[in-house]
């Protein structure tokens, strides 16, 4: 080999370490210190978060959660949600009810401001519902469905009409404003590009975009909120999936994600991250089937909830990853009541129950038949009411008259069969049944089967679970639950004409403390989810469902 040779592949070599040297570092050209391609997050200066490629950043047509999560750090709404899933005012500064519950007065706050220092105005909040409504595909279409217009006073003042009163109107003003002056020139092509969509109003701003690459966002210095001076800037990477996501922090190539239960081993016991638990929004409950003549019976419903000790199934079949809870409502929210206690696990009492539950529905089937044989027309509502209360004046049925009874009774209990943990407690609620006496079998359905059983009431008790909805309004579930139950019709009814605060309280009071009494469905709880953090962020994270990176402006560099 030549000398010339030699010493030009010498060069070569020099510049390719050269290269890779700088992949490897933080540090930029003076030109755009701030600018990234490749990066060691140990020695930046920026908070790393990652996102999967939007097709949009207009926060009002993007139905993506990754990609809301950081569209929450550009852009305010009216209210938002707490840690605790309760609504706070972030861009109002004093609102009003009316009292039929039909109108809202909203003030905003006057120091609010647009990222180009524009003042948010009345405007902006008309033309982002307008904005709604008029995409179908919008994840805010429910919250604004009961708005029927807005009036105008002056660019900090206006009033919300409703279509009807609703009990949970505030609840609903979460989503995202937008400008109006950025957007309401542009066609239905135009709104969703990304270039017109760099201009919000929170607490951080788009510095620099990189379509399918990255996003930098900076302080707004601007911000009307409390936020600590010394906040870090944000650099989001965009990638493909949600794996990704996950499998860039566990790399440390980023700071932050949200992880499932699934994924949670790979990072527990591992000293460079950090696990914040927190209350999600998945709630899990086993229903029953009224049309069954033993479960529409109050106390034969309360054999089975007695029979199942639900903190001991939820730490197996969840790994103590649940918060147990009596009803349909994240547990610290405003409207739970802690104070109200579910039926406890006890299995004298649910052998007491049980009896007197056997005894009701056959005292039942015997005045059936007789009303049968004799032709009666005597009102059937009395007897399903005596039913419910459990009442009776025959005397108690012997051992071998209720073993009797139990022979001829074999209770089908439903679960989705992709549900690993779903499946775990519907074997352990057969084989808690199975301890008093009560025969059941365990059907491991995939998901299309058990929507038709459950649309055909082809089971006796079901193992579901829904998602909570940012609203606390617990009615769709009841609703689902099939419950035949008058009163409870009525508490839900009430519910929906209620007009403030202090009514919706009492009145959900009132349905989970009937709910609890009457054993109307088995109430489990509210799986946990989880952040992991890179341990070189210090502070504290309050995240929620919706808005994962909650109190991301405490977090600081611990070098």
């Amino acid at each position: 080999m030549s000398k010339k040779l030699i010493k030009l592949l010498a060069v070569v070599l020099t510049v390719a370490l050269g290269t890779i040297g700088c992949t490897k570092s933080n540090k930029i050209d003076d030109n755009n210190k701030n600018e990234i391609s490749e990066y060691n997050i140990q020695e930046s200066d920026y908070i790393h978060l990652t996102t999967i490629f939007p097709e949009t950043i207009n926060p009002i047509l993007n139905t993506n959660k990754s990609v809301s999560y950081i569209m929450n750090l550009i852009y305010d709404g009216l209210f938002e949600m707490d840690e605790n899933y309760n609504v706070e005012p972030r861009l109002v500064e004093k609102y009003t009810l009316s009292s039929d519950g039909k109108s809202i007065r909203i003030k905003l706050a006057s120091d609010a401001t647009w990222h180009n220092k524009k003042e948010v105005t009345s405007s902006d909040v008309s033309y982002t519902v307008d904005l709604i409504k008029k995409n179908s595909k919008s994840p805010y279409v429910a919250l604004v469905d009961n708005i029927q217009s807005i009036h105008i006073s002056d660019s900090k003042n206006f009033t919300i009409k409703l279509k009807e009163n609703d009990p949970f109107a505030i609840d609903k003003l979460t989503f995202p404003i937008v400008s109006k002056d950025k957007l309401s020139s542009l066609n239905t092509s135009q709104i969703g590009e990304y270039k017109n969509n760099l201009l919000g109003n929170g607490p951080y701003k788009i510095k620099k975009y990189e379509d399918r690459q990255y996003i930098i966002l900076e302080r707004n210095e601007d911000y009307f909120g409390d936020l600590p001076e010394n906040r870090k800037e944000i650099y989001v990477k965009m990638v493909p999936d949600k794996e990704s996501q996950t499998e860039m922090v566990l790399a440390l190539d980023s700071d932050i994600a949200n992880i499932s239960l699934e994924e949670l081993s790979k990072f527990e016991n591992k000293k460079e991250f950090n696990i914040t638990k927190y209350e999600g929004r998945d709630y899990e409950m086993v229903i029953f089937n009224y049309d069954n003549e033993f479960l529409n019976n109050v106390n034969f419903r309360k054999a089975i909830t007695s029979s199942i000790d639900r903190e001991k199934l939820l730490n197996e079949a969840y790994v103590d990853n649940a918060d147990l809870s009596n009803f349909p409502l994240n547990t610290k929210n405003k409207y739970y009541n802690n104070d109200i206690k579910n039926i406890s696990y006890d299995k004298e009492k649910a052998l007491n129950y049980l009896a007197s539950g056997l005894k009701s529905v056959s005292k039942s089937q015997e005045e059936k038949q007789s009303e049968d044989s004799q032709g009666s027309s005597e009102n059937v509502e009395g007897i399903i009411e005596d039913n419910l209360s459990g009442s009776s004046t025959e005397g108690e049925l012997s051992k071998q008259e209720i073993k009797q009874i139990l022979n001829n009774i074999e209770l089908s209990i439903i679960v989705s069969s992709d549900n690993g943990e779903r499946v775990k407690v519907a074997h352990t609620i057969s084989q808690d049944l199975s301890s008093i006496g009560v025969k059941s079998t365990v059907k491991e359905l995939n998901n299309e089967d058990l929507k038709k059983a459950l649309d055909s009431k082809d089971y006796d008790l079901a193992v579901v679970g829904y998602s909570l909805s940012s609203v606390p309004d617990a009615r769709g579930i009841l609703e689902a639950c099939g419950i035949k139950d008058k009163k409870l019709s009525t508490y839900i009814e009430s519910l929906g004409k209620s007009t403030s605060e202090s009514e919706t309280k009492k009145i959900y009071n009132q349905i989970q403390k009937y709910v609890v009494e009457k054993a109307s469905f088995i109430s489990l709880g509210i799986l946990d989810d989880f952040i992991v953090s890179n341990k070189r962020l210090k502070g504290t994270i309050n995240p929620n469902e919706f808005d994962i990176y909650k109190g991301i402006s405490n977090l600081q560099m611990s070098k």
